[in-house]
């Protein structure tokens, strides 16, 4: 039967590096570093127990990189195995987030893939982490609402990213706040074999940033992660033979953050809350706040392209003005900005531009699915559309001109409910987290 083996993980405290071993019984071996910045201090004897928990968890997530080269039927483990409840979270993970890959390449849901949990693995205490946070930013417009807000507030906070990309870090600088980094190295071979034939395609990004997350709160003594993920993360994309829904952004859902934390807080320490801060709003609420933040407009990108393993793929500026993400962040800061400030942004007008015609189609819900990318609900998309369509900066332009009564236009009720905040979310009653949902005025104007 065909295998995937979790070997063994590394950690040397010295240079901070943490090295992941796994053998997949087509492909080979395959090892994964993590480089994080090295603690100034020697944690104590609770706290290291919590940190070699939080290793385990990082190492059995990141394992679906290689994992899915063949999409082994058997899993097994010759070291430390997961417990009941981590082992639900892995599977349930696992499955979901190699939906779409499974779509694309014609196979059904993966239900296949079993962790067989063990015994225990709810030992965590209270760890008395410090009161602050680490805030992960990526370099677009919702990483930046957060850190706005929370700068306000006066919170001690870290920004936190993973991986080498220098955009990011460019972005981070504009924020004034200190930014931690944490280098990943992929293994080489990974490319080798998906020229060879592996499986290739997406996996869930950020439940593997969530892990390391908690890695560095524990050794650099944060009792908060702060993302950013917004309700439109809980839709999925499109429905399978077998009746599941391939979500892109499954480990950005509340289904996701909801298992993760409870994960985190039987097994990693009970003083840790990973949340994220945006979760009660639409994309279009939070574009609305962002639009109020003309200090980074010259900065941001959340065009996807700048953040590929060779690099970024946008030689001529932060946009590719040709991908899903690019052309709904377009359309919802047409939403709220002028078109001289959206057209500087961008550098061109996407709703001008015909060759765009079938991926607004799929954004809008006139054709086909909601493109697997981080974009936000048909109805979102809609309102922006509407919102725009009979405006003189955007009405002549030839996409609106093409898709302007495509659809039953939306009742000011559905409006005003994408604006307003949900109260499904997860974000702790702890410092002033909550007083966002309060404070974050949304309204149609």
């Amino acid at each position: 039967m065909s295998t995937f083996t979790f070997l063994h993980h590394e950690w040397h405290p010295e240079s901070g590096e943490l090295t992941l071993r796994y053998r997949d019984s087509v492909y080979g071996d395959f090892s994964e570093q993590f480089i994080f910045p090295a603690p100034t201090s020697p944690l104590s004897p609770a706290r290291s127990q919590a940190l070699q928990v939080a290793f385990d968890l990082l190492f059995w997530m990141a394992g679906i990189s290689y994992y899915k080269t063949q999409l082994a039927r058997n899993i097994a483990f010759t070291g430390s195995q997961p417990s009941h409840k981590q082992a639900e979270w892995l599977e349930t993970t696992w499955q979901a987030g190699l939906a779409e890959l499974a779509h694309q390449n014609g196979l059904p849901w993966l239900d296949w893939i079993q962790f067989n949990g063990g015994s225990g693995g709810e030992g965590a205490v209270e760890l008395g982490l410090k009161a602050r946070s680490l805030v992960a930013i990526g370099g677009g417009k919702d990483s930046l609402v957060s850190i706005d807000y929370l700068q306000q507030q006066g919170e001690d906070m870290t920004l936190f990213m993973v991986g080498n990309s220098i955009f990011i870090q460019e972005v981070a600088a504009t924020t004034s706040s200190p930014l931690s980094q944490v280098s990943r190295r992929v293994d080489a071979r990974l490319r080798e074999v998906n020229e060879a034939g592996a499986y290739n395609g997406h996996v869930p990004i950020t439940a593997i940033n969530g892990c390391v997350a908690v890695c560095q709160a524990i050794l650099h003594d944060h009792d908060a992660i702060v993302f950013s993920n917004e309700r439109s993360a809980n839709v999925g994309n499109v429905t399978m033979a077998t009746g599941q829904e391939a979500n892109h952004q499954y480990s950005k859902s509340l289904a996701y953050e909801q298992a993760f934390q409870s994960v985190i807080q039987a097994s990693v320490a009970r003083d840790l809350h990973c949340f994220s801060l945006l979760r009660p709003f639409s994309e279009v609420a939070i574009v609305q706040r962002f639009a109020r933040l003309p200090q980074y407009f010259d900065h941001f990108s959340s065009c996807n392209r700048n953040f590929h393993l060779a690099g970024s793929q946008n030689q001529q500026g932060h946009w590719c003005r040709k991908c899903p993400k690019c052309a709904f962040v377009f359309l919802t800061l047409a939403m709220w900005l002028d078109k001289t400030t959206v057209l500087s942004i961008f550098g061109g007008d996407l709703l001008a531009d015909d060759s765009l015609q079938d991926l607004y189609a799929e954004l809008l819900g006139v054709q086909g699915n909601k493109p697997f990318e981080c974009v936000g609900e048909i109805a979102e998309t809609r309102l922006a559309f509407e919102s725009i369509m009979d405006h003189p900066d955007w009405s002549g332009d030839v996409l609106v001109q093409r898709f302007k009564g495509a659809w039953q236009a939306m009742s000011p009720s559905e409006k005003v409910e994408i604006m307003q905040p949900s109260s499904d979310h997860m974000i702790p009653k702890l410092r002033h987290f909550q007083g966002f949902v309060m404070k974050f005025e949304t309204a149609l104007s």
